[in-house]
């Protein structure tokens, strides 16, 4: 019996496990109110490691969906970026066009304010040797505009057509040593001409020594010249120097026009003049 027993030792033990098998399914299938103690054991013992499973499915399942969510948060903030560039985009295009239109709007006022013909234009190049002071505009012979037309601003005066082609134009600026306009000063009435100084800036001469000419006096256009309307602004005095010798004596004036910023100018077709005072 022994003998029969260790040579059939693995059948009989699966043969065991079989049935213990069947008897606890069969123990489970029957009704809650029959007492299992083998079962609630097993139970027990499996309850640590469900509750191990259970853990790290929710974890995996949290992190999962923290982790679509996180993408999810990825693309939305990749899109409002792309949105928010779109926006100072448009907003720089619309300032741009805002102060072109206010720029414009003046040149008109300006326009309306004088008798004559002055054709509008735009500068397109300006000259980059520093001891020369010209600019180009996109107007030129085809449009009315010849050589010595004067060139204005709604602030002042700009300078004068030096050559003329077809279709553009070089302006000869105020600041430009071989520039010179006929001006007055507006208070006492005292006449010089208005030169380009080297240092960016205009300078008044031919000032007679008794005339009165004072630190922030105004500078404007005579109308002597042949060139540029009578009152026009050209600057403001901020230096007079009289010397000690001599018969003249000399006036810094700043130009009223920044010349360096300035975009659109007004062209003279032919004489023009103002109906009435600058405003």
């Amino acid at each position: 019996m022994l003998e029969f027993v260790r040579r059939n030792r693995v059948g009989l033990t699966s043969g065991l496990l079989l049935l213990i098998s069947l008897l606890l399914f069969s123990a489970g299938s029957r009704t809650a109110r029959r007492i299992d103690p083998l079962g609630g054991v097993v139970l027990d013992g499996m309850r640590p490691l469900q509750s191990i499973t259970a853990a790290v499915i929710d974890a995996v399942s949290g992190a999962w969906q923290t982790y679509v969510a996180l993408v999810g948060v990825h693309q939305e903030n990749e899109r409002l970026r792309r949105r928010i560039v779109e926006l100072e985009q448009e907003a720089v295009r619309l300032s741009e066009v805002e102060q072109t239109d206010k720029r414009l709007e003046a040149l008109l006022n300006l326009r309306s304010g004088f008798d004559g013909d002055l054709q509008s234009a735009q500068i397109i190049g300006r000259d980059p040797l520093p001891w020369f002071s010209t600019v180009i505009i996109n107007k030129g012979e085809a449009d009315g505009v010849h050589k010595n037309a004067a060139v204005l601003s709604p602030l002042g005066v700009v300078g004068q057509i030096m050559t003329a082609g077809a279709h553009s134009a070089r302006v000869l600026l105020i600041t430009d040593h071989n520039s010179g306009v006929d001006a007055v000063v507006q208070r006492s009435r005292a006449r010089g001409i208005v030169e380009g100084a080297l240092d960016g800036g205009c300078v008044m001469k031919y000032l007679k020594r008794g005339e009165d000419v004072e630190v922030g006096d105004r500078i404007v256009t005579s109308g002597l010249d042949g060139i540029f309307p009578k009152g026009i602004m050209v600057g403001e005095v901020t230096r007079v120097m009289r010397g000690n010798r001599g018969l003249l004596q000399v006036a810094e004036v700043k130009p009223a026009v920044r010349l360096d910023r300035i975009e659109e100018v007004l062209v003279a077709r032919g004489s023009v003049q103002l109906k009435d005072v600058l405003p």
